[in-house]
């Protein structure tokens, strides 16, 4: 993967416009801006105030990385127990072992959650072409590497990734074009690398310049949340799942910063008279107040100036506000999840409840299953594409025991947290055991068999236990 900071070279730009291809509308700018949320580096966090003495200083605001927690339980709640499967049953077979043996649900929910950051996530095919064999692999890429050439409004059908390599043990910028060639009708990927903006010879760093995959399907995906994108018409890229929530965030991590403050500086002092001071000596000749050694010092010395019946120690303990900013940083929180598409209740601190159930969950937050349904849908649909290619190339380049004409495959999602499974299991048992639906489907539905395995596992003589 490339550096988070990594921006596409002018002479790659020139390279796409060689070859014939226009750039969409530049969102550098936006998704510069949502990845500084994203990571909490936001000029926001920095403020800026004057001194006693004077001078400028910097004072960095603490965070609770909002951002980052609504990208991270997105993915958590869209990419839980998530599944690819085929109506095939040799395909079937073929990519849930491959997705486990690579360890593809990992790469899909960080890659949903940095999508969902950045408003635009892609994963495309990578083809390692040997004398021994041909292996394939899928990876993931950030907005800022995503280049889409041919696209409508059914979605991006070509599409280019900038990259920073390593390439003979230097530094090196890579370009890989997905395109669809005319002549052949199937998918090519055609790849160039810069070394100190100079082009590099394809042999001289081991590569296929242009390498048909011989796949008719799309053998990369873009990835962006189910929002349609108000800040750029016309555009490819998607916008951030926290983009309208900006203001929130703002005025969360402000009130955690206040709570902070509030505790930090209003602790209890105690304000002493000279006479309860012990004086040392030390190196030098110096004299030093001894309870004034400690950093985390909480005793004063007590002048006449000072407030209070002079010669006596009395206590400093002001009134703290936390209750009041409290309120604040819990409507803050509701904001935050409202706008975020979670529901004013998801993120909003309840100090007497615990966590809800599943039932509970979907009963009091219709806005999240309609969201989360609408993220499953987009989502799904790109995912499922790229693993059909993925098997299609893999019988063709790889060897896979997959025929030909398989039945495209499709994701399939775990909803527990949302709907609990478990009841609808009992309801889907209570069904089968009424005769409404074969009971083969169960296992097609909460196993991810083929249908032609789950009626091979379960034929209709067989009784199931509906008591399970």
């Amino acid at each position: 993967m490339a550096e988070n900071q990594f921006e596409v070279p002018a002479f790659v730009r020139e390279e796409i416009a060689a070859r014939g291809y226009a750039l969409p509308p530049d969102m550098s700018a936006h998704i510069e801006q949502w990845y500084q949320w994203y990571t909490a580096t936001h000029p926001f966090y920095e403020e800026r105030y004057l001194g006693v003495d004077g001078r400028s200083h910097t004072r960095h605001k603490l965070s609770l990385r909002p951002a980052r927690r609504v990208c991270r339980e997105w993915a958590s709640l869209i990419a839980n127990e998530m599944r690819a499967q085929s109506g095939s049953a040799d395909a079937n077979e073929w990519v849930q072992g491959y997705c486990e043996d690579e360890g593809l649900y990992v790469l899909f929910q960080r890659g949903i959650e940095r999508a969902f950051a950045m408003g635009t996530g892609a994963m495309a095919l990578w083809f390692d072409v040997r004398d021994s064999g041909t292996s394939i692999r899928v990876r993931r890429y950030d907005a800022k590497m995503v280049l889409p050439l041919t696209w409508d409004e059914d979605g991006t059908t070509e599409c280019a990734f900038c990259t920073r390599v390593t390439a003979k043990g230097k530094q090196a910028v890579q370009l890989q074009m997905h395109v669809m060639d005319a002549e052949t009708g199937t998918y090519h990927i055609r790849t160039k690398v810069w070394r100190d903006g100079k082009p590099v010879p394809a042999d001289a760093v081991g590569i296929i310049e242009d390498f048909d995959t011989k796949c008719s399907m799309r053998t990369f995906c873009l990835l962006s949340p189910a929002i349609d994108n108000t800040v750029q018409d016309t555009s490819p890229y998607g916008v951030s799942v926290f983009h309208d929530a900006i203001d929130a965030m703002r005025m969360l991590d402000t009130a955690w910063t206040a709570l902070y403050d509030e505790t930090d500086l209003l602790r209890a002092v105690l304000m002493i008279p000279d006479t309860m001071i012990d004086v040392e000596t030390e190196e030098g000749g110096s004299r030093r107040a001894v309870p004034f050694g400690s950093r985390e010092q909480r005793l004063y010395r007590l002048t006449s100036a000072s407030i209070g019946e002079e010669g006596k120690p009395y206590a400093f303990a002001p009134a703290m506000r936390t209750d009041a900013i409290h309120g604040v940083y819990a409507d803050a929180c509701a904001a935050l999840g409202d706008e975020c598409g979670f529901g004013s209740q998801y993120f909003r601190p309840d100090r007497a409840g615990g966590l809800k159930t599943a039932t509970e969950v979907s009963s009091d937050n219709s806005a999240l299953m309609r969201n989360i349904r609408n993220h499953e849908n987009a989502l799904g649909r790109e995912l499922g594409r790229l693993l059909t290619a993925l098997v299609e190339c893999a019988r063709v380049h790889a060897g896979a025991s997959v025929a030909e004409g398989f039945e495209p495959v499709s994701i399939v999602w775990d909803d527990s947290i949302i709907t609990d499974t478990q009841a609808e299991k009992a309801q889907m048992l209570a069904e089968i055991a009424a005769g409404v639906v074969p009971r083969w489907m169960y296992l097609a539905r909460f196993y991810g068999m083929s249908d032609e395995d789950a009626q091979a596992a379960m034929p209709e003589q067989t009784v199931l236990d509906t008591g399970f």
